[in-house]
């Protein structure tokens, strides 16, 4: 397994496992142009890639905070692995990007919302070394 960050060069590879994930087939997308948002300087995606394609990524972004006591935070925006690439330690490489972009940008920490109806995704993000007390609502806004 490689870990990858997604640029130009390897973004078709990625909106194969995109199209993969969506319509259940393992098949090439259509082309598709690579988004501007590639070249944002506080968005980082990484996939995972085993047996020559991508099988999992994660997106994070960095918020940069203006205090003289914190820095900015990471934050995962999106975390998946292919169901059967699961329970092969991918998720767990996927979080420590997180946690080398963490310390890369002398971040403060990193933050991120899990559905309290998903315990696989939290028991992962609890061996990360996560924690939660249940203070917190996640709501969005379309």
């Amino acid at each position: 397994m490689t870990i990858e960050r997604i640029t130009s060069e390897n973004y078709q590879d990625f909106c194969d496992m995109l199209y993969w994930r969506t319509k259940g087939v393992e098949e090439k997308a259509p082309l598709e142009a690579v988004p501007d948002e590639l070249n944002d300087g506080n968005l980082y995606v990484y996939a995972a890639r085993v047996d020559g394609r991508f099988v999992g990524w994660i997106s994070l972004c960095y918020l940069p905070k203006v205090s003289r006591v914190k820095k900015g935070y990471v934050y995962v925006d999106e975390l998946w692995t292919a169901e059967k690439y699961r329970n092969r330690g991918i998720a767990k490489a996927l979080m420590t990007k997180a946690d080398e972009l963490k310390t890369t940008l002398n971040a403060t920490g990193i933050r991120l919302y899990v559905n309290t109806k998903n315990p696989i995704a939290q028991h992962l993000y609890t061996a990360c070394g996560f924690t939660g007390d249940d203070t917190a609502i996640f709501m969005e806004k379309e």
